[in-house]
Formats: C-alpha cells, structure tokens, sequence
C-alpha cells in the first residue's frame, strides 16, 4: 500500500482531460480496487522511422548531368566539332591540378561525355560542399587510354568491355544498367548506325516521328533527342548541341530539328550501350586492374566517330 500511495501522485500529474470530472480522492482512503477503476492516461502512438530506400534522384547523378548539359549547351555550344580535339576548355580537378583541353574549344562526342561528367562534378561539388568525387579516382584516369583509367573505357574499348558511356562508369563501380526502354534525361547512350558509323551522347528524352519528346516510353517512341558535341569543324555548325536520333526501321521522318537517322534499334548492349550514373555516395570502389601489357591502351576509332549526323 506504501508504494501505490507513493505512485498514485504521479498518475494525477499526466494529462488527462476526463480526469476534471472524476470525485476528489483521498489518499488515506486509496485502496487497490479504486487504484484499478481509475482512468488510464491517453499514451499518443509513437511512430518508429523505418530505413527507406534512396529516393531516385538521391540515387543518381542525374540531376547534376543536366546541370552540367545545360552549363556547356550555355557557355560552350556549337563551338565546332573536330575528331582530334578533347574539352572545349582546361578543367580544373580540384586541388590536383588541371586536365588541359586540346585544340579548344573544339571537341568531340567521347570527350563530350567526359567533359559532361567533369562539369557535373564541378556544380556537385561547388553546391553540395562534397569534394569526394575527386578523390574516387586519380587526375590520370581523365587523361590516361589504360583499362586503369575512366577516359580509356568512355573512348570505347571491346577488349575492356567498354562499349560506352554506360560500362565505362558501370566498370568503375559509378553506374548501372538501365534499359533503353527505362532511360531518365541524363542518362549515357552509344549509338551504332547502319552506316557503321556510332556515336556517344546524353539521353535528354523519347521522340515520336514528329520529333515531340515524349514524358515516358511507349508505342509511338521513333527514337530519342540527346546532347553531345557532333557536326563540322565551323563555329555554328559543330560542337555541343541537341540530336534527334531516329532508329532505322522508321525511316527519316520529317521534324524540325537535326535529325540523326539509321540508328540500330538492339537490346544488344553491343550495339545500343545504355546505362546510368550513381550519386558518389553509391560508387562501389570496384574498378578495372591491370592484368599486365596484354590489353594496351585504347586507340580512338576516328572513322567510327566522324561527328557526321543527317542534318550536317
């Protein structure tokens, strides 16, 4: 009895509004019986956060990709293509110096992808205050042809299993497959031609025959607008600006924009090479090893990427 006349205090001191109603009590009088009968404090249900998966744009880096597309079509567009040259500018990479441009501001479409994901880098880290995707992998990776390095898988490179932008990133644990059927604005696309001829571009959206970019996929997709650097070697006729790709099966249909026509439509990988970029806080750390002189360096393939699309 000492002890529940020690706690009954305590129930009188939590809220509860049905309480004002109830007759005084004496605490001399308490017996357990009352104790019993009293009414029991409202307890608010207690909601226990549950570890959710990443949101889609926590996920992937695809925000920062168009950030970055949108930057260069601004300040770098149409400057001239040239199969020779590689950035329109010098890069800076962070604290360890600068990735020099060659031939600026002329470039081509794998130097394109790379200067896309240079600059997003840039904006990620000037926005974001996270300077780790600088340490992921070393300035050389942007300059070396080794299956060590970044550039020598986005040049294209069978014998690395690189056939695109996509296994480039997804071979250095920094993205993953996703089908051309699945694509979001900023993802990674190498095209093959029936003229054999390819191309490496950022996927901006579907097309109909029209040319209208579509929200989704579905029935009426022809192809799809993408951004890179293509054309001829004159300022205004080359360089960064938009595409409409337009697989082989549907023609050349009349749009009023740049067409790119005679792609090859394959859920070949081989062929049509399509994937996505992770945010850095997914890379996995997994990356290519040297298994001694066999595989060399890539050499870039300088007929295959003339630059040279329909419209041109």
């Amino acid at each position: 009895m000492s002890m529940i006349k020690l706690l009954l205090p305590l129930l009188f001191l939590l809220p509860n509004g049905a309480r004002a109603a109830q007759p005084a009590f004496n605490l001399e009088s308490v017996t357990l019986r009352v104790l019993l009968e009293l009414p029991v404090p409202f307890s608010p249900a207690v909601s226990v956060p549950l570890r959710a998966d990443p949101q889609p744009e926590e996920k992937y880096f695809n925000a920062y990709i168009l950030k970055a597309i949108d930057h260069l079509y601004k300040n770098y567009g149409l400057l001239g293509y040239d199969i020779n040259s590689i950035l329109t500018h010098d890069i800076t990479y962070n604290t360890f110096g600068v990735i020099p441009a060659r031939h600026a501001p002329l470039t081509m479409c794998v130097a394109a992808q790379m200067e896309i994901i240079l600059t997003a880098y840039e904006i990620y880290a000037k926005e974001t205050g996270d300077l780790s995707v600088y340490y992921y992998l070393p300035k050389r990776s942007f300059e070396g042809l080794a299956i060590t390095d970044l550039k020598g898988h986005i040049w294209v490179n069978h014998e690395f299993n690189a056939d695109g932008t996509a296994d480039a990133l997804i071979n250095f644990g920094m993205g993953e497959r996703r089908l051309f059927e699945n694509l979001k604005p900023g993802d990674f696309v190498n095209i093959n031609r029936t003229t054999r001829t390819g191309h490496a571009v950022a996927f901006i959206g579907y097309i109909n025959k029209a040319g209208k970019v579509l929200p989704k996929y579905d029935a009426s997709v022809v192809g799809f607008k993408y951004f890179s650097s293509q054309g001829r070697l004159a300022a205004g006729e080359g360089g960064f600006d938009y595409r409409y790709a337009v697989f082989s099966k549907f023609g050349c249909p009349e749009m009023p924009y740049k067409r790119d026509c005679n792609v090859i439509y394959s859920a070949d990988q081989t062929y049509l090479n399509t994937g996505t970029m992770l945010s850095p806080k997914y890379w996995t750390g997994v990356k290519p090893q040297a298994s001694g002189e066999a595989a060399g360096e890539t050499v870039l393939n300088r007929g295959f990427f003339n630059g040279i699309t329909t419209d041109d």
